[in-house]
């Protein structure tokens, strides 16, 4: 019971002192093994000392082998987001611990997908006083499984129809990309592992006025029907985009786009490979 106030008060975010460290920490490691949710501890350069089974689950990893003494940023924070959340735990580990007790951010897995996590934060004590650990108990956020169900819903439409259909959220970030999507993007040599980006990133050819057009829908929850003449790698596309608004509570949180390529270059490369 001891052992379990102790957990409790860590996850309570309760500022904890631990005395005879490494034996308080291997009980510890007992009790969290198999608590629901990525139990990670770091040590102050930030590699990992411990993380639970559920946590290797979460992140697609088969053994703890694979990650302890690994720099955590390194091998689970996408590229984009390591710098910022260095300075979030550096800052935790200088003791300024109230701005950072919930934090929330993106992981990557070992198969290199995209996980957003809700995290709760402390830091651990010697017998010294000085700060020389963190401990982080996270959990996949409730609004990103909402957004997975639904959109498997809508991918076992989307994957037999022949238009390229891609699926973003309010910021901008691609939550769907379908089968034909991803072969237009492997043809003209673009990013295919294009999940959770910001689509603006990913074609950075699109003209302001497509960013326009999504904001135009996002805010008035109006079908937007356009013909595009697009400029990629010296080909010249002429594509017909429909832009439909998805309604959450009566406000828009994503917008689908179905996109037909009336050039016809695909379909006449595919056929010539074949």
């Amino acid at each position: 019971m001891e052992e379990l106030e102790k957990l409790k008060n860590i996850i309570l975010f309760k500022d904890i002192e631990i005395k005879n460290l490494k034996e308080e920490i291997e009980k510890l490691k007992n009790i969290i093994s198999f608590f629901p949710g990525i139990i990670v501890i770091l040590n102050k350069y930030g590699n990992i000392e411990f993380i639970n089974k559920e946590g290797l689950q979460i992140l697609h990893y088969s053994s703890e082998d694979e990650l302890l003494g690994k720099n955590w940023f390194e091998k689970c924070i996408p590229e984009n987001n390591r710098e910022s959340l260095k300075f979030v735990f550096n800052k935790i580990i200088e003791g300024h611990i109230n701005e950072f007790k919930h934090y929330e951010n993106t992981v990557i897995t070992k198969i290199r997908t995209l996980k957003l996590i809700e995290w709760m934060n402390a830091y651990i004590k010697d017998e010294k006083g000085n700060i020389v650990k963190t401990i982080s108990y996270g959990i996949e956020s409730l609004k990103e499984k909402f957004e997975k169900e639904k959109i498997k819903d809508y991918t076992r439409i989307f994957d037999i129809l022949p238009e390229a259909i891609h699926i973003i959220d309010r910021e901008f970030k691609i939550l769907y990309f379908n089968e034909v999507f991803i072969r237009w993007n492997k043809i003209l040599g673009l990013p295919i592992d294009v999940i959770g980006k910001n689509i603006l990133s990913i074609f950075p050819f699109l003209s302001d006025n497509v960013k326009n057009e999504y904001e135009k829908v996002f805010n008035n929850g109006e079908i937007l029907i356009t013909r595009e003449k697009v400029l990629i790698k010296d080909k010249e596309f002429i594509t017909e985009t429909r832009k439909i608004p998805i309604f959450e509570g009566g406000k828009v949180v994503n917008v689908i786009t179905f996109i037909r390529e009336i050039t016809n270059f695909f379909k006449n490369y595919e056929e010539n490979i074949l």
